[in-house]
């Protein structure tokens, strides 16, 4: 079969590799279509590191080999018998497993996968929604985590994919949300998504456009760029005793001289958000069609992480099928 593997930093082939074994509780996955995340561009750019000959790709969706129905393929395994897990702190587990980062990926023609990691889809989600199931758990994951009030001020730093998501979720909970990011495509987007300001982070002074806006800084700032620049910017948007999500990077150096009592974490991805990531989209709470720029086969993909990782294509999403 063929699939997509990691080689190094700009380096990932499709390549022809066996088939899974399938044992155990694993159930066969037909891959239909996915999409290039965050985190594949980490890893393509070099930023971020795997076992070289690993298949990547982790938000997915394909048809079960024994019953034909449509699902969505959770990409985070947790052993429910640890520390955290006993905790109900899956997305902690000491044992956890991340397909397309510590164990063989989505981006494969097949995928052997625990029957318990399976969504079914509903018909209210098409195919091309189906591929972005990712993004809106990982959303639904931080805004829980952060529990903003009904009229906080939310900065979402970066409007790519993640910080689009992030920006609709936190407006269903009635939130009011600046988006921040440097490319004016994005943030033409992200308003016609609801953000009620934004801030082209290249023309203007974010911090004291935020200030300005917010009189004494915002109530939540989540960052979801990936920069150790926009992390290290985080201090200086949030106000005293608010919160900060770290979502697309986790390094850089955090002055917090001016951040009394806020508080700061980084979260990843959770299983326990992806069914209501499903329902929510089956009912068209989220608009993940504006966010779809490209598509290619998986024989093209290639050319679909080069196009992702090339900001004069203007990439948003883009969608890989079999």
């Amino acid at each position: 079969m063929k699939a997509a593997i990691y080689y190094g930093p700009r380096n990932i082939k499709i390549k022809e590799v066996p088939e899974p074994k399938v044992t155990g509780t694993k159930v066969s996955v037909q891959f239909k279509a996915g999409s290039i995340c965050g985190t594949d561009l980490h890893l393509y750019r070099g930023d971020w590191k795997i076992k070289r000959g690993r298949i990547i790709g982790h938000d997915a969706w394909g048809t079960r080999a024994d019953t034909g129905k449509r699902v969505v393929m959770s990409p985070v395994t947790s052993c429910g018998k640890c520390y955290y897990c006993k905790r109900g702190k899956q997305s902690l587990c000491e044992r956890v497993l991340y397909y397309g980062l510590t164990k063989g990926g989505f981006f494969a023609e097949t995928v052997a996968i625990r029957e318990k990691n399976l969504i079914p889809l509903p018909n209210g989600v098409s195919d091309d929604e189906a591929a972005m199931i990712e993004p809106v758990a990982l959303a639904l994951h931080t805004l829980e985590l952060l529990h903003p009030e009904v009229n906080d001020f939310v900065t979402v730093v970066g409007q790519g994919p993640i910080g689009l998501l992030m920006t609709q979720i936190a407006k269903l909970k009635g939130c009011r949300v600046i988006a921040v990011d440097t490319q004016a495509y994005r943030l033409e987007l992200a308003e016609k998504l609801g953000a009620d300001y934004t801030i082209n982070a290249s023309e203007e002074d974010t911090v004291k456009r935020v200030k300005r806006i917010t009189k004494r800084g915002s109530d939540v700032v989540i960052e979801s760029a990936g920069t150790q620049k926009t992390v290290e910017q985080t201090p200086f948007l949030v106000r005293k005793a608010g919160q900060v999500a770290l979502v697309g990077e986790f390094e850089g150096y955090l002055n917090l001289g001016d951040a009394d009592e806020a508080c700061f974490f980084s979260t990843y991805i959770s299983a326990a958000e992806y069914p209501t990531a499903v329902d929510l989209v089956a009912h068209k709470k989220v608009n993940l069609q504006s966010l779809i720029t490209h598509r290619f086969p998986l024989d093209d993909f290639e050319k679909a992480i080069e196009t992702a990782a090339d900001p004069t294509q203007k990439p948003i999403k883009i969608i890989v099928t079999s």
